[in-house]
């Protein structure tokens, strides 16, 4: 456990290796933070020794990030980020933000992610007026009047900037009703099973332990268009789905819906946060993107 002396260098060591990541060389991070190149390397080899962990691996032309270099650079990042949240809050305290705050975003974002987020930023900030508009279709910012645009997968060449918010995860679940009654739920008997299928999912592959690839198909398919449509099916019992674990937290936890195969998940998809602002985000959107991100970052830590 650290004494309160060293948490002091240990948050100042963990912005300096934030900065190393951003740049990519422990050059372009002196150069930013006014600091010597030779100053910015013992800063990380101090951290590396405080926390007993090798967090980079260094090549004349390169750095690479090892496991625990992963894991420590998503709190650094928070860290940055708080700070930066703290002082746009003291240089905002006397204009606090108000009126139209116009996202938009995929259906199931809605009831364990946006809106609990929007509530709590209306709750501090009293004259706000939310617009949130929840959609499966990706809609233009400028043409709708948007100030974000929650979006997944792939995202096309344009002037906007699109900010990783995490990754979507996608495991198979069925409600219990459908487990009584189906026959013993196995990979060799997958393709017989009643699925709930979304439009993306056509052919989806579902990737196994030891590589052993499964497709996600039937020939009995329930096709839904929205995410929200398919978790109220297969709840209801009508098959089997492939859903992103964030969205059915809570249905997990209370036992609704119960993964099946759980050594099968579906491939990763990224998450982004789009915006058409050229400099810095006005604190209320950096506040909800943080706030997202954080929600993904804990589902991530509950899945592992």
């Amino acid at each position: 456990m650290f004494i309160k002396s060293e948490q002091k260098k240990l948050a100042y060591q963990m912005l300096v290796f934030d900065e190393v990541v951003n740049k990519g060389s422990f050059t372009l991070a002196a150069h930013s933070l006014g600091h010597t190149k030779s100053a910015v390397s013992l800063y990380i080899t101090q951290l590396e020794t405080a926390l007993d962990t090798r967090l980079l691996t260094r090549s004349t032309r390169t750095l690479n990030l090892t496991p625990s270099g992963e894991l420590l650079v998503k709190r650094s990042e928070q860290l940055v980020n708080l700070l930066s949240d703290t002082l746009q809050d003291l240089d905002t305290y006397n204009n606090e933000p108000a009126g139209r705050i116009a996202i938009t975003a995929p259906h199931a974002f809605e009831t364990n992610l946006i809106t609990p987020i929007i509530a709590n930023l209306c709750d501090e900030y009293k004259k706000l007026t939310p617009e949130l508009i929840y959609t499966d279709e990706r809609l233009d910012l400028l043409s709708n009047q948007l100030d974000l645009a929650i979006s997944v997968g792939p995202q096309k060449d344009s002037n906007y900037k699109a900010v990783l918010i995490g990754k979507l995860d996608s495991v198979l679940v069925a409600s219990p009703k459908y487990i009584a009654k189906a026959t013993e739920i196995t990979s060799e008997n997958l393709n017989i099973q009643s699925l709930v299928v979304l439009p993306w999912q056509t052919d989806s592959i579902i990737n196994g332990l030891k590589d052993e690839n499964l497709i996600f198909d039937s020939n009995t398919l329930i096709k839904m268009n929205t995410s929200t449509s398919a978790i109220n099916s297969i709840k209801c019992g009508l098959g089997i789905g492939l859903l992103p674990s964030v969205f059915i937290k809570e249905e997990l936890a209370l036992g609704q819906l119960q993964r099946v195969l759980p050594e099968y998940s579906g491939q990763q998809r990224d998450v982004y946060a789009v915006h058409s602002y050229q400099n810095k985000l006005p604190v209320l959107l950096r506040k909800f993107i943080n706030e997202l991100k954080r929600k993904f970052i804990n589902q991530m830590v509950v899945n592992t």
